[in-house]
């Protein structure tokens, strides 16, 4: 049911997005660097993290980000590494909506023994039947992200703005949805 609700969400952003145009003027060649902090709503963490955003188009952004989780209550500190694409959507000429697709690369490190002790039984088993037996804790999962975003130009040099998205992966316990705010310099 949540991942219908995200959808549903996320296909909203994008068709606002198509319909909202101004032809408003771009920023072609224009850069952010950002730092970003927020909260994991899967594993109830504080996330804090860095990016970088590049203009390709007009409309179009490329964002590399990473973020690093410190555990909550699921015992698991996760670094996140991502590469996304921004559709930008200038409402004013100092507030653009953005929805976001791209992919990310999730390493969950365990640190709690009783847990560790539980993934090398479930390891086991699967080397049993699979032959693929992992000994490290440590699980790395590759996922889509998806999201919606907006920022807001504070001065000419600065913005700051807020952002939700979702980290899709094939193994439904390794999703993560993550609400985040930014600061960055604009050059």
């Amino acid at each position: 049911m949540k991942r219908i609700f995200l959808f549903l969400v996320c296909s909203l952003a994008f068709g606002v997005s198509g319909y909202a145009q101004q032809g408003l003027a771009g920023e072609k060649g224009v850069s952010s660097i950002g730092v970003i902090g927020g909260y994991g709503v899967g594993n109830k963490s504080f996330t804090l993290g860095a990016d970088y955003r590049f203009n390709v188009l007009d409309k179009i952004r490329i964002a590399p980000s990473v973020f690093y989780s410190v555990s909550g209550d699921s015992e698991a500190n996760i670094l996140y590494a991502n590469a996304d694409v921004h559709y930008l959507v200038r409402v004013t000429p100092d507030v653009t909506l953005y929805p976001l697709a791209g992919v990310g690369v999730s390493i969950w490190d365990w640190k709690d023994e009783d847990i560790n002790t539980g993934i090398e039984a479930v390891d086991e088993f699967i080397d049993e039947v699979i032959g693929d037996y992992i000994e490290e804790p440590n699980k790395t999962r590759v996922g889509l992200n998806i999201g919606f975003g907006v920022e807001k130009r504070i001065t000419k040099d600065f913005i700051i703005g807020a952002e939700f998205r979702y980290n899709l992966t094939a193994e439904r316990a390794y999703d993560q949805a993550m609400f985040l705010a930014r600061g960055a310099y604009y050059f």
